[in-house]
């Protein structure tokens, strides 16, 4: 049964910290900190899901799970820190059916969670101590689509203390170069979890280095989207292996 717009109002300010914007109620939205309806956007999702399993990773407040399920996905959410998320209230507001599972990206496994044609990998990687770990788990429970939008720095190298300048503006070569830049302490926006950000050269590689085909990539002020697709590449898989079994590399090097 929808909720009122007091109810809905009250249930909203019993949760402190929203990241996502979400419209519970016609004309009730949550004060969240994320301009989530302009990613949506910029997703460039289809009009219908119906028939796919999506996977949403650091689905936070629900924002883009409940939108995958109203199109018709069967939709699979994950956070590492689902307990402070208002995930929960969104859900009975909005009468969603999807589960918020508390998992970390780098325990992804087909085994536990199966495979997903379309996986949301929104607002992470920048957060990631390890991201190219984290990019082969995903590898391993996509059977087609991934879509990753990240903090970058074409738009955005950290110079300073809040102080941004564009990688162009200091040799338009460098946009070429596959760069990474990272956040030591609390550098990038006074947040300590905030780690590493690529430029667009650099996701397209890493991503593709994991085993995903690139499709197109956009720019959205100091962040990105990258769509792709997975591929697959026996020597991508043995090198993957070897890495991550901790064993001696190619003779040489």
């Amino acid at each position: 049964m929808a909720k009122g717009v007091e109810e809905a109002r009250k249930s909203i300010a019993a949760h402190e910290h929203w990241y996502h914007q979400i419209e519970v109620v016609p004309g009730v939205v949550t004060p969240g900190v994320n301009d989530s309806q302009t990613i949506l956007e910029a997703l460039r999702l289809p009009e219908r899901l119906d028939g796919q399993r999506v996977l949403d990773i650091g689905a936070r407040d629900g924002f883009f799970s409940f939108e995958c399920e109203r199109r018709g996905a069967e939709v699979v959410a994950i956070d590492s820190a689902a307990a402070e998320t208002g995930f929960e209230i969104a859900k009975d507001l909005v009468g969603s059916q999807v589960e918020l599972l508390q998992r970390n990206v780098y325990d992804l496994s087909p085994d536990d969670l199966g495979t997903f044609d379309l996986v949301l990998f929104l607002g992470v990687l920048y957060h990631l101590r390890d991201p190219m770990l984290a990019l082969d788990r995903i590898w391993s429970v996509s059977r087609d689509r991934l879509i990753v939008e990240t903090q970058m720095i074409d738009e955005a190298l950290l110079v300073g203390p809040g102080e941004f300048k564009r990688l162009a503006d200091l040799n338009p070569e460098l946009e070429q170069i596959p760069l990474m830049q990272f956040y030591p302490g609390w550098a990038l926006n006074n947040d300590p979890t905030n780690v590493w950000a690529p430029n667009e050269a650099c996701l397209a590689a890493m991503l593709e280095e994991v085993g995903f085909a690139v499709e197109t990539q956009a720019r959205l002020g100091h962040r990105g989207v990258a769509f792709a697709n997975r591929k697959e590449d026996w020597i991508l898989d043995v090198l993957r292996e070897k890495d991550r079994a901790g064993g001696p590399g190619p003779a040489g090097s």
